[in-house]
């Protein structure tokens, strides 16, 4: 009896606990009801209701007018006071605007430029801006053309697109004379502008027997009959591109486009110097041209061996870009850069900002007299930066002609002139009637490559026991034939290679080779890095003394050193070739020279072979008697 009623009362205390504990519970669930319910609105109604971006954006430009030549800047501020983040999308600039004046520098900088619609140039960014910060966009050109530019810049970040104002003046060469002289031919110091001697030259390229405008250049009347002189490199061909003349544009007014009048030859060049001299030939129709009858006053030569640090120099030519008219630039002697054999003035650098075009125009002094060339040689720059570069021909060999072949380069910067001082022997040879052109590098010398390592492969082609990739291909065929391996092209435009199955690291390969036939520009190097037809790497050697290493990386083409000429190959005779090919570096070595070495970060281990190739010519045939591969 006692416990039965112990019994009933521990039930009613755990009836009462569990009252207690339902009704706790259910408090406390409806209060989550209640705190989701409420939550989850505001969250739900934040996400459809976001809070609005609350930005402005400012446009800071010139207050006063830019003189042609100098650099100005526009800067484009963006000011964050709303309570959330915002994230800079694009920045469209009006055409008008980039194509007056040439950008130089942006900081920061965008990830791509594009010609956007509505004539507008875009720079896309993904800039986040915290609240209440402040971000400023800084541009800055170098003036080109004569204009009044105003309009709007588009700002726009992740949600809204906001246009804000500007204004740039850009003053022309004639209204800074006029306004700062009496005679409009006269500059600050009296001496004449010598506008009108100088000349465009264009060079005329062929191509599969047709002729196609190149690269454009620019060059300076020297003498009365027609001698001009301008860089090398705007005159002469190099191995993708064959100069097949020269046409010449002279300037008739500094505010009209110059006018297409002569042909005009190579009389005097210096590849290692930059500097060429060339004559007026005929007109365009191939008639007599009596140049001496357009009365235009050469430039005198100055004495750049005077020159002093803060001289001021007037670079005069055509840019190439930006527009079709002469362009002036003003700047100040910044330095001076040395150069074996050709002293601690073979350069001349200066401050001002000289657009490729410009180069082999002209550069004078206070006196009008012409004392350095500008030239894209000796800027200091590793790369060169184009701004406009067309490719005109199909350098990879991929059956067509795009953005992956090596291209004509129309635009660039350039900072450094060749002094007068060293263009002065071929003046004065061409004056004469001499015609030389120097194409030879000046000391070319080389380190001896003598590879050590462990030999991990020794193949002198008896038979095919390593396994070599052989077999007939739709432009040719790869066999062993007497203790050789031969690579035989039967087209132009080709590359062919013959690989081990076998992946290498780090190695590096000796080669004994000879052409079997000879077509003066067929190919042989080695293959490296193979993965598939779409990522391997080549270095080769070319029957007309060029060199190159290239690759193609997710079947993309890359030109890791570009064709390059060497006096020192001669493939008229049999040959030694070495390479090494890592993550540390790529070499080519000829006869136990080495010709070149280069570092390719992006290089992935893989097959290695040997490779024939042709260019222009077809029916090449490369023998390969000895292969060695050591590991280095």
């Amino acid at each position: 009896m006692y416990n039965e009623s112990l019994q009933v009362q521990d039930n009613k205390k755990n009836r009462r606990k569990w009252l207690i504990g339902c009704g706790s519970a259910l408090l406390v669930f409806s209060c989550i009801l209640i705190f989701i319910f409420i939550g989850g609105y505001a969250g739900i109604k934040a996400l459809l209701n976001p809070a609005e971006e609350v930005w402005n954006a400012s446009v800071i430009s010139p207050v006063s007018s830019v003189i042609a030549g100098d650099s100005f800047q526009v800067t484009v501020s963006i000011e964050n006071s709303g309570s959330q983040n915002i994230v800079l999308r694009e920045i469209e600039l009006p055409n008008e605007l980039v194509t007056n004046a040439l950008v130089t520098e942006i900081s920061p900088t965008g990830d791509s430029e594009q010609y956007g619609e509505m004539g507008m140039t875009t720079y896309r960014y993904d800039l986040e801006i915290a609240p209440a910060g402040r971000e400023n966009i800084v541009f800055t050109f170098t003036a080109l053309n004569n204009s009044d530019i105003r309009g709007n810049i588009a700002i726009k970040t992740k949600a809204t697109t906001k246009n804000a104002g500007f204004r740039v003046v850009i003053t022309s060469m004639s209204d800074v004379v006029a306004a700062e002289t009496e005679d409009v031919n006269e500059v600050v110091t009296g001496a004449s502008i010598p506008y009108q001697s100088v000349v465009k030259i264009t060079a005329l390229i062929e191509i599969d027997g047709e002729l196609f405008e190149g690269w454009t250049g620019s060059g300076t009347i020297i003498s009365s009959d027609g001698l001009i002189l301008t860089n090398a490199h705007v005159v002469l061909s190099d191995r993708v591109y064959k100069v097949a003349d020269l046409m010449v544009a002279i300037t008739e007014a500094q505010d009209s486009p110059p006018a297409d009048r002569y042909l005009a030859d190579v009389v005097q060049a210096d590849e290692n110097l930059d500097l060429a001299v060339i004559k007026i030939r005929s007109k365009l129709d191939g008639s007599f041209a009596n140049f001496s009858d357009l009365n235009i006053t050469p430039v005198p030569l100055g004495d750049s061996e005077t020159l002093q640090l803060g001289d001021v120099i007037t670079i005069l030519g055509y840019p190439g870009i930006g527009g079709e008219t002469i362009t002036l630039t003003r700047g100040e002697v910044s330095g001076f850069t040395p150069q074996s054999p050709y002293g601690n003035r073979a350069f001349i650098k200066t401050s001002a900002t000289i657009a490729g075009g410009n180069s082999g125009g002209l550069a004078v002094n206070d006196n009008g007299q012409i004392i350095g060339i500008p030239t894209r040689l000796g800027t200091g720059n590793e790369e060169d930066i184009y701004v406009d570069c067309r490719p005109l021909a199909d350098t990879n060999r991929d059956g067509a002609i795009d953005d992956s072949d090596m291209c004509v380069s129309t635009g660039g910067f350039i900072n450094a002139l060749r002094p007068i001082s060293l263009a002065l022997p071929l003046i004065e040879s061409a004056k004469a009637g001499e015609v030389e052109i120097i194409i030879e590098e000046v000391s070319e010398v080389h380190e001896e490559y003598q590879p050590e390592g462990e030999v991990i492969l020794v193949e002198d082609f008896i038979d095919n026991r390593n396994d070599w990739a052989l077999g007939d291909f739709e432009d040719g065929w790869i066999d062993i034939q007497d203790g050789e391996l031969v690579i035989t092209i039967n087209s132009g435009s080709y590359v062919q290679w013959s690989s081990l199955p076998e992946n290498y690291s780090e190695i590096a390969m000796l080669a004994e080779v000879q052409l079997l036939n000879q077509v003066s520009d067929g190919e042989a190097g080695f293959v490296c890095g193979y993965q598939d037809n779409e990522n391997f790497t080549i270095l080769e050697v070319s029957e007309d003394s060029y060199y190159t290493i290239w690759k193609y990386q997710d079947d993309e083409y890359i030109s890791l050193v570009d064709w390059t000429y060497s006096e020192a190959i001669d493939l008229s005779q049999p040959f030694t070739l070495g390479a090494y090919c890592g993550s540390d570096s790529l070499g080519l070595a000829f006869n136990d020279m080495l010709l070149i070495e280069v570092v390719d970060p992006g290089y992935s281990p893989g097959a290695v072979g040997l490779m024939a190739g042709t260019w222009d010519n077809p029916d090449v045939s490369v023998g390969f008697d000895k292969f060695i591969i050591l590991n280095p």
